[in-house]
């Protein structure tokens, strides 16, 4: 075995295994809390009336910030699955680990690639089934990304706000939030042998 692949193999109680599943917990952390407070205040302006809400204005500014910050701290986490993955099964992925962030920003191909990189991750980090988690997220994203540009073409609507957009926002961030749960849980276990 190579130095480095000595290095970067987990090992049953060794540093490299617990270092990995340390990095991997704080990343799904952080990605969890940003995307949950990011779709509850989604939650929040859709009770609150949307547009018609007191503080719309302010959600509009906040809600960026979340947006821009789910997206950070969820790509950290998927490029450091996607790493960890690599290890559990060098040959299982259509995609190299480059993909794992870059695919979400090649046009078109962002409808895809993420998807695959995502369900090749969850079957090199366990056993297979449970991908109805990661289906049922990415069809959420679809029809949130696609179903808003949909709209915002044929109807006008202040901010890019719809109903449609806030309740697919909030069933695609819960979904996030347990296919992140799911598979770093996978990944620890396969880190922890």
């Amino acid at each position: 075995m190579s130095t480095q692949a000595a290095k970067d193999a987990p090992r049953r109680n060794g540093a490299v295994g617990d270092e990995r599943a340390a990095a991997l917990r704080s990343a799904a952390t952080a990605a969890q809390a940003v995307i949950a407070v990011y779709t509850v205040a989604q939650l929040a302006v859709g009770l609150a009336g949307g547009t018609r809400a007191e503080f719309f204005a302010a959600y509009v500014l906040v809600s960026m910030v979340l947006l821009v910050g789910s997206v950070v701290f969820f790509l950290r986490w998927l490029r450091r699955c996607r790493r960890n993955a690599q290890l559990f099964d060098p040959v299982g992925h259509r995609f190299g680990p480059g993909l794992a962030v870059g695919g979400w920003f090649i046009p078109l191909a962002n409808f895809w690639i993420p998807y695959r990189v995502t369900l090749d991750i969850w079957r090199a980090s366990g056993p297979r089934g449970g991908e109805w988690v990661v289906n049922a997220w990415w069809v959420a994203w679809l029809a949130k990304t696609l179903g808003t540009a949909a709209l915002m073409r044929t109807q006008a609507h202040p901010n890019g706000y719809s109903a449609f957009d806030q309740a697919s926002g909030v069933v695609a961030g819960v979904l996030a939030v347990l296919v992140i749960r799911r598979l770093t849980a996978r990944q620890q276990e396969k880190l922890s042998i």
